[in-house]
């Protein structure tokens, strides 16, 4: 007969909150790469819709309609 191993609740909780810490770093970190790959880009005349357009409304949000 094969006996199940119980596994203790505070030590699955603690997996849990280690896996959740790994993974927030982990995407801490791309959110820093894009950040810092978009800024780049918007330097740049080469990426188009990067550089705001001169003519274009600067406040996208408001409608005059």
């Amino acid at each position: 007969m094969i006996e199940e191993q119980e596994t203790d609740p505070s030590e699955e909780a603690g997996k849990t909150v280690d896996d959740l810490e790994d993974q927030s770093e982990k995407l801490g970190g791309e959110i820093d790469e894009t950040k810092s790959d978009w800024e780049s880009k918007k330097e740049s005349s080469g990426v188009p819709g990067a550089v705001p357009d001169p003519d274009a409304d600067p406040d996208p949000e408001t409608d005059d309609a």
